[in-house]
């Protein structure tokens, strides 16, 4: 799981104020952060696992990582639990 910054565009290295992040969980990008105008950050969904989180404002990129890390856990989870049935 990791955040990996996104190389600022020409039109971003002057507004400071819009910051990208990769969202990764078990080394596949499951969505970006974005920073919006005030100092949250919304996730935008890469994979259908992670629509849940899909728009949702999180106080840093940290905390959208980690909420998409206990998403693939809980689902992995219901997955084991299912199959064990």
């Amino acid at each position: 799981m990791s955040l990996v910054q996104s190389e600022p565009s020409a039109r971003s290295r002057s507004d400071t104020t819009h910051h990208a992040f990769a969202v990764e969980v078990d080394d596949t990008t499951v969505g970006i952060v974005i920073r919006d105008s005030g100092n949250d950050y919304t996730f935008i969904a890469a994979a259908p696992d992670f629509y849940p989180l899909d728009q949702r404002r999180f106080a840093s990129p940290a905390a959208a990582q980690r909420a998409a890390t206990a998403l693939a856990a809980d689902r992995r989870g219901t997955l084991r639990s299912l199959a064990a049935r």
